[in-house]
């Protein structure tokens, strides 16, 4: 087997992250088909790497990539997003029980850290909407950082993209914001005091919340 060029796989790396983040931003529309040389002019990038950052994405269930036909952004549908934050709730509250059980005082610590952050970014999340979406990110990783799975972080982070691609396209609700920032809070304090059971209940509850704004998009199906 030959083996790639560290530059290209890098350059591909890098390309993936790029194309993932306007997936999730929303910046191409649900069941657009992919042009290839739009995207190579798009991102700056040869044929090749394009094509093995597409095929990296087609596996994670971002893209869907057609027999001979080329790669297209997936529809959206209510039974799709239902049945992600349903595997979601099973897969992350798992994770995080797992986390709860094997945590440590730095496992702690980072929690604590990426909750100071998040909470910093939420008065700010109208001027810098990009901000908040990294720090949220990474105190839901943080949650589950300590679960010692390394497949099961994959398949959280997998989920979590997704996921976050439909609450993106979702209208703004302040009502819900509040609660989830409020939830935020009990779910760390739950999480380092050990309640594993409560924890798990009340990130589940978490997931329902933030997809219900989503579930509106598909009011009329």
């Amino acid at each position: 087997m030959i083996e790639q060029a560290p530059e290209t796989t890098t350059i591909s790396n890098n390309i993936y992250q790029l194309i993932r983040l306007d997936i999730i931003k929303g910046e191409f529309v649900p069941g657009e088909k992919l042009q290839i040389k739009q995207m190579c002019e798009r991102y700056q990038v040869g044929n090749s790497p394009l094509r093995e950052a597409l095929t990296k994405l087609a596996a994670t269930g971002l893209i869907a990539q057609e027999n001979q036909r080329g790669f297209r952004i997936p529809l959206v549908s209510h039974k799709d997003l239902a049945d992600i934050c349903s595997s979601r709730i099973h897969i992350e509250v798992a994770a995080l029980k797992m986390a709860i059980a094997k945590g440590d005082d730095s496992w702690e610590a980072e929690i604590l850290a990426q909750f100071h952050q998040l909470q910093k970014s939420q008065q700010q999340e109208i001027t810098d909407k990009a901000q908040w979406e990294r720090r949220h990110t990474r105190f839901h990783n943080a949650l589950i950082s300590a679960c010692d799975s390394p497949s099961l972080l994959g398949f959280c982070n997998i989920l979590h993209d997704q996921f976050d691609r439909y609450r993106r396209l979702a209208p703004s609700d302040t009502k819900i914001r509040n609660q989830l920032d409020e939830q935020h809070r009990e779910i760390m304090r739950l999480a380092m005091s050990r309640e594993s059971e409560k924890a798990g209940e009340l990130l589940a509850e978490h997931i329902k919340l933030s997809a219900k704004s989503a579930m509106a998009l598909f009011i009329n199906e």
